[in-house]
Formats: C-alpha cells, sequence, structure tokens
C-alpha cells in the first residue's frame, strides 16, 4: 500500500508541472502569442545610399541627413556634388568606409572628393585617405572609368572618438558631360567598427548586406513628376451583431485585421472560442495538475507520519 502511494505521489509530482508547462504553450498557441520572440538590439537597421541632391533644404551636414534626394536635373556642363551617405550607426561606432560608386563615364566624370566629413567629426579623429589606394584599381582624377571608389578610415586612438548616428561618409564632385540620364549606383560598400569588425555584413564576406538607396542624375532633361500620394479614405467601424457568447461576455464579430467592437466584451481573435474562455480554461488545467501534485505530496508525508 505504501509504495502505491508513494509512487503515485511522485508521478503526480513529476507529471504536474510539463502538464502545467504544456497547458500554459496551449493558451500561448491559442490565443496566437508567439512561444519566442525576435530580439530587438535597441538600434535600427544600418542603412547606406546616394543623395542626389545633398544642398537641397533641409541640406545634408557631415553628420546630420536631410532630404534624401533620388533624381537630381542638371545641364549639361553643369559641376556639382552628390553625397554618399551612412544611416544609424550604432554603438562602438564605425571607423573606416569603402564602396564603389557606379556612374555612366559618356555623361559624368568625377572630379573632385571629400572623406572627412563624418569619420572626422569628433575630436581626435585621424582619417587616412585611402581613395587613391583602392585595391586592384588606384583611382585618380579626374576619374572616367564608370567607377570610383571613395575609400577613408580613422586610425584615432582617444577615447570617443569613434562617430555612431548618420552623416556623410563622402562627398563626390561630379562633371556633367553630355545629355542624358546616369544611374548613381553603390556596390561593395564595407564598413568597419573600431574593433575591425564588419557592419552590416550578415554572410561574413566583409560586404554590407543591408538596404542601399540609389540614384540617378538628369543631363538636360527634368526629373520624374512624383506621383501624388492619395489620400486615406476612412473606413467606417464595423459594428458588433451582438450575438451573445456563453462564456466571458463577448461579442462575435466578422473576422477581420483591426476590426473593434461597437459595445462591451471581448473581441474574438478567431471563429471559436475567444481569448478570455482560453484563459479560462488554461488557468483552469493548470490548477487542476498543480493540485493533484500537491494531493500526492500530502499522501506521502502522511505515509511517513504513519505508525510502523
Amino acid at each position: 500500500m505504501h509504495r502505491q502511494i508513494t509512487a503515485g505521489g511522485r508521478s503526480l509530482l513529476r507529471s504536474a508541472p510539463w502538464l502545467a508547462a504544456l497547458s500554459v504553450c496551449w493558451l500561448l498557441v491559442q490565443t496566437g502569442s508567439p512561444l519566442w520572440a525576435s530580439v530587438s538590439h535597441g538600434s535600427a537597421a544600418v542603412t547606406v545610399g546616394i543623395d542626389a541632391d545633398p544642398g537641397a533644404t533641409p541640406a545634408n551636414t557631415a553628420t546630420t541627413l536631410g532630404s534624401i534626394e533620388s533624381c537630381r536635373s542638371v545641364t549639361n556642363g553643369a559641376t556639382f556634388t552628390v553625397d554618399f551617405w551612412v544611416k544609424d550607426i550604432p554603438s562602438p561606432g564605425i571607423e573606416g568606409f569603402q564602396g564603389d560608386l557606379g556612374y555612366d563615364p559618356t555623361r559624368l566624370n568625377v572630379t573632385g572628393y571629400n572623406v572627412g566629413m563624418l569619420l572626422a567629426a569628433n575630436s581626435g579623429s585621424s582619417v587616412t585617405d585611402f581613395t587613391r589606394f583602392a585595391v586592384g584599381e588606384p583611382d585618380h582624377l579626374p576619374d572616367a572609368d564608370g567607377k570610383f571608389t571613395p575609400a577613408a578610415y580613422d586610425f584615432g586612438t582617444a577615447p570617443g572618438h569613434s562617430e555612431t548616428g548618420s552623416g556623410v561618409l563622402a562627398r563626390i564632385t561630379l562633371h556633367a558631360i553630355a545629355n542624358g540620364t546616369s544611374p548613381l549606383t553603390l556596390t561593395k560598400v564595407k564598413l568597419s567598427d573600431p574593433a575591425g569588425n564588419p557592419i552590416g555584413d550578415t554572410n561574413g564576406d566583409n560586404i554590407f548586406d543591408g538596404s542601399i538607396s540609389n540614384a540617378e542624375i538628369r543631363i538636360g532633361e527634368p526629373c520624374p513628376t512624383p506621383a501624388p500620394t492619395p489620400t486615406p479614405t476612412r473606413t467606417p467601424t464595423p459594428t458588433a451583431t451582438g450575438v451573445a457568447h456563453p462564456v466571458g461576455g463577448t461579442a462575435e464579430l466578422p473576422d477581420s485585421p483591426g476590426a473593434s467592437a461597437a459595445g462591451s466584451g471581448t473581441l474574438h481573435r478567431r471563429s471559436g472560442w475567444p481569448v478570455t474562455t482560453h484563459a479560462v480554461i488554461a488557468s483552469g488545467v493548470a490548477l487542476g495538475f498543480m493540485a493533484l501534485a500537491a494531493a500526492g505530496w500530502r499522501a506521502r508525508r502522511r505515509w511517513r507520519s504513519w505508525p510502523r
């Protein structure tokens, strides 16, 4: 008899936590709550791109970005600048960068550049220009081969010299030599932090894998007119049908994202039992298993106190 009681108590005691956990998981699944969630590191994804008109209001500065323009119209023979920008660099900051700017050499030439902007913004920075020594093919001005590779590294050692946030990595001067449209594309972008680790690289090749915004220059022709943004139309709030549910006093409404009940009660997540019913049942199951575990434990204590 005592072995049966002891075995039963142990079995219930050992099984109850697992059964209670399973009931909680069942509740999470039924209510649509995820069993796990993606971890947020507290910073937005890093993005890079080309601003075709850095002087457009509000203008870019070394450490701030204004209106990012994807197209710019210029006249043939004009000399103007575009920005290679980065947005939302997290701590510990950025130390170096490199990227290939592609353009149409029959319509544009590169005649100048400045890499001492965001990297040189903080006190203690010591920026070295590697643009003329890009791996494989050094760039010389004017550049007229269709690919220009600005590159720089900050060798500063003072605490806090590395930059975070947003700003301009390189300001590039272009000269228009013929009418037409030239794309401005960024490829093989590399960003590195103070430890030499790549920023935004997800596959281990040291190349930035995040979002890149390209641009274009229209020479002797206007930029396309942006399509007007449609005015949103207010959608009337659905009215509850008033069909009572036996548990929780909920109102049954058609399944639709964003729908809300006009009266009191709980809105159904989907057809079937409402969330409140799931909660009541799952809680009852969990408490039941816990009660069984407690009963087994009490039985075991009583057996130990019996006279032998």
